[in-house]
């Protein structure tokens, strides 16, 4: 999850853990050591990971959205979207017309926070002199549309990432308004990045009930989501798409599936999906497409509804979605990632909600008696890779022992950390941290 670090344990406790890891997973079935099985149990616990770098806020990974933009992009065109600034892509720029006056944008934050640091990146801009020049940053903790001090007015150097500014009296709030009324010469405002960072004055806040349906601009059309627990499912209407994944904090990490019509191909992706008040952003990355390709889609949208609608291509869509849908992949691909599975920061102690998807599992297990899984648990790169691998194989090892404990026979069972060795995207991100840290469920 994306949490503040927390102390990292002490040398004894990490070999307590490690102990009671390798005892789980004998309880998970010891048997013959195999490669890719629990032999992953016998791998030591290693130094404390180092400390995280500090969480930008102003990213989707940390919740924010952007609730006013200028005129000219009004709409949602991912090409030139304010989206782009809060990405963490390098790749990506938001770029708005000059000849429309100057350009207002209000971010919103999911809480307060007190600010330190404001950063602004406009290298890589296809025309340098749209890079935008002068600035005014106000923040409010009253609403998005009144209480706002200025806390920055300034002029930005073109082409450059990194320009950090410095705000010593610590301005509080959960609405950023980012006014550019110059640039550099050419016909368009553009910028790529807009970052914040402090400290967040609560801790822990997560999403509500996400179930109903959505509807945006991105050419998507309806969205469909239904949540049980920390597990989300659901569909939306291009491509007969389908949607899997998990609540983790502020974020729902998901795995996309879509069919083409024509040869009935199917591509996959992994999003990244952002909840504030009825609002839905969303960012997703082509499986195969390279770790550091960035974002290749958006979507944005609104709750039109409460009702989460029908989806077809779910089966038991009225009934158990979130099991159902998990069986389907399991039958179709052999393999299905279980977002959802939360552990405690730093330990392999699962967190309560998340015992419900668990829960799920082992009923599709129990319906499926000739299966035999593998349980893998992946993690970013904080901290060195023998901790990584050695925290990896404890988690793995207690979801494990808790199918064994639902009455999944342990001979059914074997289950491996990987640590960082294996990542889906990039580990130089916030969002490409979460998706990396995952639990997935393998047919062998």
């Amino acid at each position: 999850m994306l949490q503040s670090p927390s102390p990292s344990p002490s040398c004894s406790a990490r070999k307590r853990a490690a102990s009671i890891a390798i005892a789980l997973l004998c309880l998970a079935g010891c048997g013959d050591a195999q490669p890719g099985g629990n032999a992953a149990a016998t791998v030591t616990a290693g130094p404390a990971p180092a400390s995280a770098p500090p969480d930008d806020l102003f990213t989707i990974a940390a919740g924010a959205q952007f609730i006013v933009k200028p005129a000219d992009t009004a709409g949602f065109d991912f090409k030139s979207d304010p989206v782009n600034l809060i990405d963490e892509s390098p790749l990506t720029s938001w770029r708005d017309a000059v000849s429309k006056g100057p350009a207002v944008l209000v971010l919103e934050l999911p809480e307060s926070a007190s600010l330190t640091r404001l950063v602004f990146d406009n290298a890589g801009l296809a025309q340098p002199r749209d890079s935008v020049k002068a600035i005014k940053v106000e923040v409010s903790d009253s609403t998005a549309v009144a209480g706002y001090r200025a806390v920055l007015a300034t002029e930005l150097t073109p082409t450059r990432d990194g320009q950090s500014f410095t705000l010593a009296d610590k301005p509080i709030g959960r609405w950023v308004r980012l006014t550019i009324t110059s640039n550099h010469g050419g016909d368009h405002f553009a910028l790529t990045g807009f970052h914040g960072f402090g400290q967040k004055l609560t801790q822990g806040s997560t999403i509500a009930n996400v179930s109903g349906t959505y509807e945006g601009h991105s050419g998507w059309g309806k969205v469909r989501l239904k949540q049980e627990g920390t597990r989300v499912v659901g569909c939306y209407d291009d491509r007969d798409g389908v949607i899997a994944g998990g609540i983790d904090g502020r974020l729902l990490k998901a795995t996309m599936i879509e069919t083409d019509d024509g040869d009935g191909s199917q591509q996959r992706s992994i999003a990244l999906f952002s909840f504030l008040d009825n609002r839905i952003l969303g960012l997703t990355h082509r499986e195969g497409s390279g770790l550091n390709a960035g974002y290749d889609a958006a979507y944005g949208g609104e709750k039109i509804s409460d009702d989460s609608g029908d989806c077809p291509h779910i089966p038991g869509w009225r009934t158990d979605a979130a099991k159902s849908q998990l069986a389907d992949e399991l039958a179709t691909h052999g393999r299905a990632r279980l977002d959802g599975i939360n552990f405690d920061f730093d330990e392999a102690t699962i967190q309560p909600k998340a015992k419900q998807l668990l829960d799920k599992v082992a009923r599709v297990l129990k319906d499926n008696e000739a299966w035999q899984v593998t349980l893998e648990v992946h993690g970013d790169n904080l901290g060195d890779a023998a901790f990584n691998k050695a925290l990896s194989s404890r988690r793995a090892a207690t979801v494990a022992a808790y199918l064994v404990g639902t009455g999944i026979p342990a001979t059914r069972l074997s289950s491996v950390g990987f640590g960082f060795e294996r990542p889906v995207a990039s580990n130089d991100t916030q969002g490409g941290r979460a998706q990396n840290r995952r639990v997935e469920i393998v047919k062998r």
